[in-house]
């Protein structure tokens, strides 16, 4: 079944404004940068989940094989002893920001993991989003957690070009969480046209945020979340 046409942008982030919410990068890593990020008024935390031994690790770095190190780029780092955990993230949410999930491997683990840690913790009462690169793990875990809200990650232009070709008929994301690079005024009108929010990511300089909000991005991610959220104030 095809997707209706809206004619207007969608509302799942609840910006009464109309500027787009502030989705703090990666701040649910660790707990300095979780706590920096909500003091600083960020609407919904991004965190990178990665299963690793039937357990989530929030991080943003991959692990080395067979080595307990983290690797970034060129950049070797020591895993922390004490990671953030995810149902500790839900914890410290509640109440004062929305959270969106990354999800990076391991689907049918990944999302008995979200499973049991919305059993364990109950249903947050901020917004719940989940994002990968991996779209079957997102159609999996909206038919496990309906709760849920979707995002079909975009990083390159084959992706974007893809996601186009079928959006008319996939009805399961609420949106895509895409690089803003990929973006232009066009192609957000016609996403919102289709009843679908659009996520731009990383963006940290104000004038190209302002450009996205003046397109109607819905959201934007950064790691300059004081300075993205005083700018649209």
């Amino acid at each position: 079944m095809a997707r209706p046409a809206s004619g207007r942008r969608t509302n799942i982030f609840q910006q009464t404004d109309g500027s787009p919410a502030i989705i703090a990068h990666g701040a649910g890593n660790s707990r300095q940068s979780l706590e920096q990020a909500l003091d600083a008024g960020a609407d919904l935390i991004e965190v990178d989940l990665w299963v690793h031994r039937g357990r989530f690790e929030s991080r943003h770095e991959r692990r080395l094989s067979r080595f307990p190190l983290l690797v970034d780029s060129w950049s070797l780092h020591v895993p922390p002893r004490d990671p953030l955990g995810f149902v500790e993230l839900l914890d410290a949410c509640r109440g004062r920001a929305g959270i969106l999930m990354d999800l990076k491997n391991r689907p049918r683990e990944a999302i008995g993991l979200v499973r049991s840690s919305l059993e364990m913790f109950g249903r947050p009462a901020g917004l719940l989003l989940a994002s990968s690169q991996s779209w079957p793990l997102l159609r999996g875990l909206r038919q496990a957690c309906p709760e849920i809200r979707a995002l079909y990650s975009i990083g390159v232009v084959a992706q974007l070009r893809l996601y186009e070709s079928i959006s008319t008929d996939d009805r399961l994301p609420a949106g895509i969480s895409c690089r803003h690079s990929l973006l232009d005024r066009g192609t957000v009108t016609t996403l919102h046209d289709q009843g679908l929010a659009v996520v731009a990511w990383t963006v940290d300089d104000p004038d190209r945020a302002s450009e996205l909000a003046s397109w109607g991005v819905d959201a934007v991610t950064t790691a300059a979340t004081a300075e993205l959220k005083s700018l649209f104030g």
